[in-house]
């Protein structure tokens, strides 16, 4: 019997999830979302595999809970502010969820209610927070002692474009939430809050057979569970973009530009945030058929039967020519489905709100989960070396 899963959201992540699992003949799948053209575009990419609604309103919790009350599994997909009640909507409707939304509150907060209707969920199922904290869980769990994890993370267009030398590749929205929500890092112990933005360095990496470009490295907010869920006293995430990006976006960032609250400006009410958006995000559109890449790079230091080992996974994905999709849609959005699939299987049954690091303690999800993105032409670099 076919298993009934719903997609919540049919951005450039949520479709690539519906037309995923709908490659899949073991799986009836409904992508939800008001943009009605778009689904009519997923529909017919899918040769009518994907069924699609527009009724549902993703700011109301009753009307998400009712979309996917009877399914077997939720996709969530939907911007990072409509998160939250978005979880407790779909555990309500007592159905298994793996979601990428990247909400500014603790998603963990819904844990004993997961616990309670015997629901499995796993959030921040991404590419950073996402199949890196996979891979890091992973590592952590090999080791005897952890003593530093450093990861580092970027989606850029291959040919940059000033003035933004980016591409949106995700929700804006959430984008603009890596410019002024604080960052967290863990430095001895010690959780620490410092501007996002900060922490700025240049970085050069090496990967065989790839020309990576000189990157700048800043501090975002991207560690959170991982502060607290690994046994790691030094956990620290830099977002990279082409030199130049921090000094930019904090200059905005601090005359205003990202504000949510309304200010007066000659007898009208606006926000400064929307304002932005209007003038600023056509000209970060990623246009028809351009390149783009996803990269990040994972160091896990620790101590093994007396040796000290540095696990090291880093990922490159540009955007696949083939299917057309973005590189950020897949290595997001595949992450999420994959996990999503072990969770329907009951290969990951664990019932409550679960990090994507908690999978890293089951190798035999681990394993799947490398030889599916393997499938799907996401290539991962691993080495473990002595330090």
């Amino acid at each position: 019997m076919k298993k009934k899963v719903t997609v919540l959201g049919n951005g450039l992540v949520g479709s690539v999830m519906a037309l995923d699992l709908a490659e899949d003949e073991g799986y009836e799948v409904t992508v939800c979302d008001r943009d009605e053209a778009g689904l009519g575009r997923t529909k017919e990419r899918s040769r009518g595999k994907v069924d699609t609604r527009s009724d549902v309103d993703f700011t109301s919790p009753d009307s998400i809970t009712e979309a996917v009350r009877g399914q077997d599994l939720c996709i969530g997909a939907v911007p990072g502010f409509l998160g939250y009640p978005m979880v407790g909507a779909v555990i309500r409707a007592g159905v298994d969820l793996s979601d990428i939304s990247f909400m500014g509150e603790d998603y963990r907060e819904w844990d004993g209610q997961a616990k309670a209707a015997g629901v499995t969920a796993f959030e921040d199922v991404g590419v950073a927070p996402g199949s890196s904290s996979i891979l890091i869980g992973y590592a952590c769990d090999l080791l005897d002692q952890v003593e530093d994890v450093t990861y580092y993370v970027t989606g850029l267009p291959a040919d940059p474009k000033p003035p933004f030398d980016y591409k949106l590749v995700f929700s804006p929205d959430d984008l603009i939430e890596e410019y002024v929500r604080p960052a967290r890092t863990k430095r001895d112990g010690r959780i620490l809050t410092v501007p996002a933005l900060s922490g700025r360095k240049m970085l050069d990496f090496d990967l065989p057979g790839i020309k990576l470009p000189r990157m700048e490295g800043f501090f975002t907010d991207g560690s959170r569970t991982l502060l607290d869920t690994i046994p790691s006293p030094n956990v620290t995430e830099y977002t990279l973009r082409y030199p130049g990006t921090a000094e930019r976006m904090e200059f905005l960032r601090e005359i205003g530009l990202f504000g949510t609250e309304p200010v007066d400006v000659k007898g009208c009410k606006v926000v400064p945030r929307d304002l932005f958006g209007a003038l600023a995000y056509p000209k970060m559109r990623l246009e028809e058929g351009e390149n783009e890449f996803t990269f990040y790079h994972v160091e896990v230091t620790g101590r093994k039967d007396g040796k000290r080992l540095q696990y090291r996974y880093s990922l490159y994905d540009e955007r696949d020519g083939v299917t057309g999709y973005p590189s950020m849609s897949r290595t997001t959005g595949f992450p999420c489905v994959i996990v999503g699939r072990l969770v329907a299987e009951g290969v990951l049954k664990m019932p409550g709100v679960n990090p994507p690091e908690a999978v890293g303690k089951n190798h035999k999800a681990v394993e799947r989960f490398m030889e599916e993105l393997r499938k799907r032409n996401v290539v991962l670099h691993h080495s473990v070396v002595e330090l």
